[in-house]
């Protein structure tokens, strides 16, 4: 019993990570053509996007203008998956997202809350196709207060030397099979707090879509204090979960990797090895 805990304790902490990576879509449809990816044997010195601080999501890390697009790879031990994403539209506080899944063409659609050039709540990413059909289920992270991204007019002003945060609570059920046997747990109330920081500044950095020598490092710390219910027993876990993201100014996310990572359940803490990136492979501004 104890070796099926520690390991849906662990699948769970794979969903959690990647579930706060980049984006969390609602299907919506199907689309026949995806966009194509950028070949290039080398990467091209990046084209910088076009600077204006007009529109209230337009924010120097994740800036969001209608009909940008962007083209992300995720890269893990399961494989590597590609997904486009495109701003559809930008109405009130509100942008709205299409994500395309490069290998299936299924689109999907999420949407980004802003609040005058700060990012409130960006979703984030469905990644069950990585764990196969080992995990079924829903899960929701709903906003409760802070911002995942402060202005640029912010940043400068504390000299780039700032740290922030956001909290959400998790709720929902996830199904597992293994050998043969089901699990079913309940996710109730969890609180998830991420504290964000910049801890670089003017880096360079080369990605499938180009070198980008302006990019700035933000680490993220994210604590997820999570109540499991298994039907036949409760657990209580903290998932602490360490990331670094690169960012282009007015360019969005251009890479994200997993630092450490680590669970702790009934007095017991485990690292966990979880070699996990996403990079933009092809990046459109806004016409």
């Amino acid at each position: 019993m104890k070796k099926k805990n520690l390991l849906l304790l662990i699948t769970l902490l794979i969903l959690f990570t990647l579930a706060c990576s980049l984006f969390n879509p609602e299907l919506v449809g199907e689309k026949e053509e995806a966009p194509t990816e950028i070949a290039a044997e080398s990467a091209p010195v990046a084209e910088e996007a076009p600077v204006t601080h007009d529109g209230v999501c337009n924010n120097i890390l994740y800036p969001l203008l209608p009909t940008q697009q962007m083209v992300y790879k995720s890269t893990s031990p399961e494989g590597e998956m590609q997904m486009g994403m495109t701003v559809a539209k930008v109405e009130g506080n509100f942008a709205t997202i299409d994500m395309l899944d490069m290998s299936t063409g299924i689109v999907t659609q999420s949407t980004v809350e802003c609040e005058e050039g700060i990012i409130k709540h960006f979703p984030s990413m469905t990644m069950g196709t990585i764990l196969g059909d080992m995990l079924n289920g829903t899960m929701t992270m709903d906003y409760l207060s802070g911002y995942i991204a402060p202005t640029e007019e912010t940043l400068v002003a504390n000299n780039w030397d700032m740290a922030w945060t956001s909290e959400y609570v998790m709720n929902g059920e996830i199904t597992m099979e293994d050998e043969g046997e089901t699990m079913t747990v309940t996710i109730d109330n969890s609180p998830v707090k991420m504290d964000w920081k910049v801890v670089g500044t003017d880096e360079s950095i080369t990605v499938g879509a180009g070198t980008y020598t302006n990019a700035i490092k933000v680490s993220r710390e994210m604590v997820v204090d999570a109540s499991i219910d298994m039907g036949v027993m409760k657990l209580d876990s903290s998932l602490s979960i360490n990331s670094n993201h690169w960012f282009a100014p007015y360019v969005g996310m251009v890479k994200m990797e997993f630092d450490e990572i680590s669970i702790s359940t009934q007095g017991m803490t485990f690292p966990v090895t979880l070699s996990e990136t996403m990079e933009l492979i092809e990046f459109r501004p806004a016409e």
